[in-house]
């Protein structure tokens, strides 16, 4: 009588990865994910206002310097506003005119009146003029074609990340539970001592 060949080893059952590691990332991630998200599309409408800005002003702005006119102290607050006298250039070559525009407030106890002497203005030639920015001397830029290609190049990279950004968060929002709920039933099935139904 021939002997019967030794049965092959029993190969241990493999055990899927668990589930609750993937939930748990899902929904610590799900509230940032969302601010990001929001944030990114905060920043793309800035530079979209911000290059609307720049089609709108070009051709049609100038820098100025303004000299300290006035400084007024509001009553019954702590709060002072200054005032500039600015020389809006005329494009016919004519004497240009004089306006006065706000160049900023300080608050302090007592109300502080240093302001500095000179200020620039980036000012819009409406009727009337409007300063749209100021700051320290030297601090303003002109509105140039070279200003309005980067705003457009600062657009479309925002509006590409912005995209890019969606795509990632809706990959991950809609991935992430797919991929939970698919652990979960391949480990269920995987328990040992479960007698399938016939």
């Amino acid at each position: 009588m021939s002997a019967l060949p030794p049965l092959p080893p029993m190969r241990k059952p493999t055990r899927s990865l668990p589930s609750w590691p993937v939930w748990v990332f899902f929904a610590v991630m799900l509230i940032p994910g969302m601010i990001v998200l929001a944030l990114l599309g905060f920043n793309k409408d800035i530079a979209q206002m911000g290059l609307e800005f720049q089609r709108d002003a070009i051709g049609r702005s100038v820098v100025v310097t303004g000299t300290l006119s006035e400084v007024d102290t509001t009553s019954g607050l702590p709060m002072t506003t200054s005032y500039y006298e600015v020389v809006i250039p005329d494009a016919d070559g004519r004497p240009g005119k004089t306006v006065t525009f706000t160049g900023g407030e300080q608050w302090g106890f007592p109300p502080s009146s240093e302001y500095p002497a000179e200020q620039s203005f980036l000012v819009i030639a409406d009727d009337p003029p409007r300063s749209v920015r100021n700051g320290p001397v030297g601090s303003i830029d002109p509105v140039t074609e070279e200003t309005l290609q980067d705003a457009e190049r600062g657009r479309t990279i925002a509006q590409a990340v912005w995209v890019a950004g969606i795509v990632i968060f809706w990959i991950f929002a809609a991935g992430l539970p797919i991929l939970g709920t698919v652990l979960a039933v391949r480990r269920h099935r995987k328990r040992p001592g479960l007698v399938p139904r016939i």
